[in-house]
């Protein structure tokens, strides 16, 4: 990409009014994001607050999960639950804003017995034209889209028809292994196939898939990463495979202690991590995988401090620049997210510098 030196007269309106600073950028958000995944130097530092997120009602799981985001009509909390695409029955939770399987007994007791209990949903027979319509105006936007799957195919999706316990059970035990690893090949090809499929084909404006898919604790992952290496890497492989196929970008959002598993992360050919802050050390991760691997990197917390001094932020924006943008180059994507709009801006105008001097 060609380099193209810092103007200050880039920065139309301040973020110093409380809101999103006004950019006039040298290249669309959309345009810089993509570069990193495309073996080049972006022009400023990615943010995740350069793009869309879309999450569209034609999938009954994002409404069961309460978790719609497209040009239609705002769901009301009411409409929120009930069956996900596989069945299973959503229940949602005003309090954490969110939906959990509806208690009782799991659909699934013993994986062998997955014909019996799981239908296949297809994709090919959505009504993709009207969906594409809908959105025409929500997706007509210079931002990098991203569609996310909160219930892919693997752990949490397991985690969902047989509960944690027996989702746990199943992929360690070896009279279940099979059955699991037959269960998650029907979803990723009657189903997840079909889906990037169709997006691809409607929904062109859709340049990365964010796969959901929490595989640890506050402390360590759930399962070894030679369980993960048996029993999901192989899928992801696939599954990113078909995404490089259509010209997406494949990110992984694998919440818990995750340093343990990175490895089968990049076996799986994700090309992106967005892991929890706090209780992973990016700066680490990024020492030791970032010239091959992108990870979404967390700000200081006075970045989400509101009312935070000016040269305060500007001083830890630097800082963080600094960290994660190396002789020049950057490997990273900020999680910027519900953060000071000051700080943005900082970043924005101390990478471009950085990034073309």
């Amino acid at each position: 990409m060609e380099r193209i030196k810092f103007n200050p007269t880039e920065i139309v309106i301040s973020a110093a009014d409380g809101t999103a600073p006004d950019i006039n950028y040298p290249v669309t958000p959309q345009e810089n994001f993509l570069a990193l995944f495309e073996g080049k130097n972006p022009v400023w530092f990615p943010m995740t607050s350069d793009c869309l997120s879309f999450t569209p009602r034609i999938d009954v799981d994002n409404i069961a999960r309460a978790f719609v985001f497209d040009g239609g009509v705002k769901f009301t909390p009411e409409q929120y639950g009930g069956k996900d695409m596989f069945g299973t029955e959503w229940v949602f939770v005003p309090v954490a804003g969110g939906s959990m399987v509806a208690p009782g007994e799991p659909r699934l007791q013993d994986a062998n017995d997955w014909k019996d209990v799981i239908t296949m949903p297809n994709p090919y027979e959505w009504d993709w034209e009207t969906c594409a319509k809908e959105n025409a105006e929500y997706l007509n936007t210079n931002k990098l889209v991203s569609m996310t799957f909160l219930n892919g195919f693997m752990y949490e999706r397991l985690i969902s028809f047989m509960d944690f316990e027996g989702a746990a059970i199943a992929i360690i035990d070896e009279d279940q292994q099979d059955a699991v690893k037959e269960l998650i090949g029907e979803m990723l090809d009657k189903v997840y196939i079909p889906y990037l499929e169709c997006v691809a084909k409607y929904l062109p404006q859709v340049k990365m898939i964010s796969l959901h898919d929490d595989w640890g604790s506050q402390r360590a992952p759930f399962f070894s990463v030679e369980t993960a290496r048996e029993m999901f890497v192989p899928f992801m492989q696939k599954f990113a495979a078909k995404c490089a196929e259509l010209g997406l970008i494949f990110q992984l959002h694998s919440c818990g202690a995750n340093e343990l598993v990175v490895p089968a992360y990049m076996e799986g050919k994700v090309q992106m991590w967005n892991g929890m802050a706090d209780i992973n050390d990016k700066k680490k991760y990024h020492e030791l995988w970032g010239e091959n691997f992108v990870f979404g990197v967390d700000p200081p917390a006075i970045a989400k401090d509101m009312e935070a001094d000016g040269v305060a932020l500007y001083d830890a924006a630097k800082q963080f620049c600094e960290t994660y943008i190396i002789d020049g180059k950057c490997h990273a994507v900020a999680s910027l997210m519900r953060v000071n709009p000051m700080f943005i801006e900082h970043v924005y105008c101390i990478s471009r510098q950085m990034l073309n001097a």
